[in-house]
C-alpha cells in the first residue's frame, strides 16, 4: 500500500520554524552584498530568483569590471572594486561570504568592524581557533553570524528531521550519506594549507553537519581516505567516515570527488527499529517504509534549500536572535572533521 502525500504550494512556506515578520503587508527587505564573484556566487543568486522582491542584491568583487558584470546580469542595486567598499556602504546590511576558506576569518572581520550582519560559506574556518576569532568578532560587534548551511535547509532534510522527532522509525540504528561528485578542483581548493584538507572540510562537511542534525552527536569516529585518484590535488579527494553516537547510533559518511561524468545521485537513509527513511539530496521526494506500509513526500521548487536558508538568516536579523545555523553550529561541524583528519592521519577511532 502506498499513500502519496502532496506538498501543494512554494516549500519556502512549508516548512518555515519561524513566522517571517512582515513591513507593510510584506516581508521586510535584506540588503545583501554578495562578497567574491566566482562561480558559486552564480549558482546563490541563480538559487533566489524566486525571493528577488525580498532582496536587494549587491555585488563586490576585487575585479571591479566582473562585480558590475554579476550586478548587471543579476539586476543588481550596486557593484564594488573591493570588499572594503562594500563593508563601508551604508546601503549594505549583511555580507554572504563565498570567498577561499582561508580568507573567511579576515573578511568576517571586515564586515563584523563594519557592522554588518554575516552570512559565511561552509566550512566556517580553517581550524578551531580562526572559528572562534570569527565568533569572538562577530559577538564584539553585535552582528549576526550564520554558517551558509543550506543542506539542512532542504524540504527533504526538514521532513527526515521530524519523522525522526515524531518517532516514525522508532529508536535510530544507523544513518548512511552518500555521496560522489564529478569535481576537479583547481587553484585554492588543490591546496591544503588554502582548503583546510580536501574533500572532507569542502563538501564532505554537508554530510558532516546532516549526520549531527538528524542523528546527534558522534561520540567516536574512525575515517580512512581513499585512494587518491586526482593526482594534482593535495588534499584526499575520498573519504569514508564512521561514527559511532552515545546511545550507540552509526553513522556512514562516503563522500568522494570522482571523474565520472555520471555517478549516482547523493542520497541519505535513516533505519531505526520500526522504519527506514530514504531520499535524494536536492531531489523533490522523500520515502518512508514502516513494514509493509510506504508513505511518500513530494515537493515542490527544492533544488539546494537556498531560500529557506536566507530566510532563516533574514529572520534572525530581524528578531535579534541567533541564527539556526550559527558560528557555533559551524564549529562544531569543523571539530568533528578535524578529528576525522586526525584518526585519518593515526589510523585510528578517535573519541569527540
Amino acid at each position: 500500500m502506498t499513500a502519496i502525500a502532496r506538498v501543494v504550494g512554494h516549500y519556502r512556506d512549508a516548512w518555515a520554524p519561524v513566522a517571517q515578520r512582515v513591513h507593510r503587508g510584506r516581508p521586510m527587505k535584506l540588503a545583501l552584498c554578495i562578497v567574491g564573484c566566482g562561480q558559486f556566487a552564480r549558482t546563490f543568486v541563480q538559487g533566489l530568483q524566486p525571493m528577488r522582491d525580498d532582496l536587494d542584491l549587491f555585488f563586490a568583487s576585487r575585479d571591479m569590471e566582473r562585480a558590475r558584470a554579476y550586478a548587471a546580469l543579476f539586476q543588481g542595486c550596486g557593484a564594488f572594486g573591493s570588499y572594503a567598499a562594500a563593508a563601508a556602504d551604508p546601503r549594505v546590511e549583511a555580507m554572504y561570504l563565498c570567498t577561499p576558506h582561508h580568507l573567511h576569518q579576515a573578511h568576517v572581520a571586515l564586515a563584523a568592524q563594519a557592522g554588518k550582519h554575516i552570512l559565511v560559506e561552509k566550512p566556517l574556518a580553517r581550524t578551531l581557533a580562526e572559528g572562534r576569532a570569527m565568533i569572538a568578532a562577530a559577538q564584539r560587534a553585535g552582528v549576526t553570524l550564520m554558517v551558509a548551511e543550506n543542506a539542512r535547509f532542504m524540504a527533504a532534510v526538514r521532513q527526515c528531521h521530524a519523522l525522526i522527532a515524531q518517532d516514525s522509525v522508532g529508536d535510530l540504528r544507523v544513518i548512511q550519506l552518500h555521496e560522489e561528485t564529478p569535481f576537479q578542483p583547481g587553484q585554492w581548493r588543490s591546496r591544503r594549507d588554502l582548503n583546510g584538507g580536501g574533500v572532507l572540510i569542502d563538501s564532505g562537511i554537508h554530510k558532516v553537519h546532516l549526520l549531527r542534525y538528524l542523528a546527534g552527536e558522534p561520540a567516536h569516529l574512525y575515517a580512512a581516505a581513499l585512494p587518491q585518484a586526482l593526482a594534482q590535488h593535495e588534499g584526499e579527494d575520498g573519504v569514508v567516515v564512521m561514527t559511532r553516537g552515545a546511545g550507540g547510533v552509526v553513522g556512514m559518511i562516503h563522500h568522494a570527488w570522482t571523474s565520472a561524468h555520471r555517478p549516482a545521485p547523493p542520497w541519505i537513509a535513516v533505519s531505526g527499529t520500526r522504519g527506514r527513511i530514504a531520499f535524494e539530496m536536492g531531489a523533490p521526494w522523500l520515502r518512508l517504509e514502516q513494514g509493509s506500509t510506504t508513505q511518500t513526500w513530494q515537493y515542490a521548487d527544492d533544488a539546494n534549500g537556498l531560500i529557506p536558508m536566507v530566510q532563516a538568516f533574514r529572520e534572525s536579523i530581524r528578531a535579534g536572535q541567533a541564527p539556526e545555523m550559527s558560528g557555533a553550529e559551524g564549529l562544531r561541524d569543523l571539530e568533528v572533521v578535524l578529528k576525522a583528519y586526525e584518526s585519518m592521519a593515526q589510523g585510528v577511532s578517535l573519541p569527540l
